[in-house]
């Protein structure tokens, strides 16, 4: 139960939030000018970057969305051999004067794109979000970085679909039986394909999609492979016996790439020869 209902759920407690209600209000005017009451700011860091985010007020999983990126850091992966591998690859990507290519699938309302931005601050980061309401903020939390926000869903091959959310705003999954919302989809080569490789090089990509995953590798993978990196978030517990994230170890399988994790999310990477001389490394966090 959120605070507000704990404190109004007795006659003494709403009488009470009804006399300071319009100081709330006025102080979060204060503090927010430009954002409507609905919405809110947390500030955030990585290093010595520093991020507003923009969200709903009265959502858990908005926050819990915040928390799980700067609190848990969750993304921050893959560490030990891995870790120097994917760091040193991000310093050759830009010796060679090209940006690191970032593709962030089931961006949200942004907030493991600010993550990916302190982390790898000179990526350029295409972030795709189908839900229109996480998209609108995702467009405010994006604003003046290096980042390309499309509204559409990821797919194997492009063309339409449609969307449902199935409880909250971290719960939305793109479908193919016309449950929900129409949606654009767009498929991972026609991304490429918008970023030549002459100003940018594949580098990492993240893929939570809340098991919307099972249809993703059923095409060429081909696209897929070209990332060292990528980092996914399986769905199996959510959505039992329907084998949601199978073609994606296939595909990790297939390609010889090795696997890391933390929290919930896996990391594939691709094998490098540089990862068999490892010795003096320590390989855990």
């Amino acid at each position: 139960m959120h605070v507000i209902d704990r404190v109004t759920s007795n006659p003494a407690g709403r009488a009470a939030f009804k006399a300071v209600q319009p100081v709330i209000h006025l102080m979060r005017r204060m503090a927010h000018p430009n954002l409507p009451n609905e919405l809110t700011a947390s500030s955030v860091s990585y290093g010595e970057r520093q991020f507003s985010i923009v969200h709903r007020r009265w959502s858990e999983t908005d926050q819990l969305a915040i928390d799980q990126c700067f609190k848990q850091r969750q993304y921050d992966m893959p560490v030990g051999a891995h870790g120097i591998l994917i760091n040193n690859l991000y310093q050759e990507i830009l010796a060679a004067g090209r940006k690191p290519l970032i593709v962030d699938c089931g961006a949200n309302i942004g907030t493991s794109v600010l993550w990916f931005s302190g982390r790898y601050p000179k990526a350029h980061i295409v972030a795709i979000e189908p839900a229109p309401d996480n998209f609108n903020l995702l467009m405010i939390n994006s604003a003046g970085l290096d980042i390309d926000c499309r509204h559409a869903g990821i797919s194997g091959t492009d063309g339409r679909a449609y969307i449902e959310c199935e409880g909250s705003p971290m719960g939305y999954r793109t479908n193919y039986d016309a449950h929900g919302m129409e949606i654009e989809m767009v498929s991972l080569p026609t991304i490429l394909a918008s970023k030549p490789d002459s100003q940018y090089t594949p580098f990492l990509l993240k893929i939570d999609i809340e098991g919307a995953e099972r249809d993703l590798f059923h095409n060429d993978a081909a696209a897929f492979n070209r990332f060292p990196l990528i980092i996914f978030e399986p769905h199996d517990w959510l959505l039992p016996g329907q084998l949601s994230s199978r073609e994606f170890f296939r595909f990790h399988a297939d390609a010889g790439r090795e696997f890391c994790m933390n929290h919930e999310n896996v990391a594939s990477i691709a094998p490098r020869e540089s990862l068999l001389n490892t010795k003096g490394i320590k390989l855990s966090q």
